[in-house]
């Protein structure tokens, strides 16, 4: 069973695939695309398997907890998933609200989604489904109410280790212009601690397995870290503190 299939949206974004089949052509094989990870399966329903388990486990792992960064920063999240799509039902899955406190006060509210974000990583080709699944990590721009920036995105397309049935560790920065790359990185470090190995931060290693989550819990916490960080670095962040 597809994770997506269980969507609130999924009847409605069928139909507007139904109108739009031109999103959704096989352009590439596994692992023959340049964005995939090298080690995925060619058994799409075993990469699907893999990513949807790490989804239902983030989803009941997440809910009314609270995520204490370096910094003094927090990460609290409410208690209910809510279900996610945009006004034509092309990109459906669901989202968890959060506020992000530094020394305890509230800087801004945000949330987390689980979503197939378009047509991105050529889902056709990875999974059975053929819906991409990304794990992305939004906050709201300052003085709206409505309007997210992008903290982070994790293409699962580009990590999964379906052999061993795991995430790879390594998770390189995208989306920021190059001079701003060393600023980010040299602030995970400095800053937060992270490990970084020449381009890439090193992640935690998950281990798809449904009774672990610890491991799983602090890969979240590390995505919400580099996050914080591109977007400071952006300069959108202005709120946030970098004094330990």
């Amino acid at each position: 069973m597809s994770w997506f299939h269980e969507r609130a949206a999924y009847a409605e974004h069928m139909k507007y695939r139904e109108k739009n089949p031109n999103r959704y052509v096989v352009k590439h094989g596994t692992n023959k695309h340049s964005d995939h990870s090298k080690v995925l399966s060619n058994d799409l329903i075993l990469n699907q398997s893999l990513v949807d388990t790490l989804f239902c486990q983030i989803m009941s792992l997440i809910p009314s907890k609270s995520m204490s960064l370096p910094l003094s920063i927090e990460i609290c999240f409410e208690n209910n998933w809510l279900e996610h799509k945009d006004n034509d039902s092309s990109v459906i899955g669901s989202f968890l609200p959060y506020k992000l406190f530094q020394h305890g006060k509230l800087l801004r509210e945000g949330r987390m989604l689980l979503s197939n974000w378009g047509n991105r990583g050529e889902p056709a080709s990875v999974y059975e489904d053929a819906f991409s699944r990304f794990l992305i990590i939004e906050l709201k721009k300052q003085r709206s109410t409505n309007n997210y920036d992008g903290l982070t995105q994790y293409g699962f397309h580009k990590f999964l280790n379906a052999r061993y049935a795991k995430l790879l560790p390594e998770y390189k920065i995208l989306g920021v212009g190059k001079e701003l790359k060393p600023r980010i990185l040299n602030i995970l470090v400095d800053n937060f601690e992270l490990k970084v190995s020449g381009d890439f931060i090193i992640l935690p290693e998950v281990e798809i397995k449904k009774d672990s989550d610890k491991d799983l819990l602090n890969f979240i916490q590390q995505l919400f870290v580099v996050g914080l960080a591109k977007e400071f670095s952006r300069g959108r962040l202005s709120e946030m503190q970098l004094d330990k």
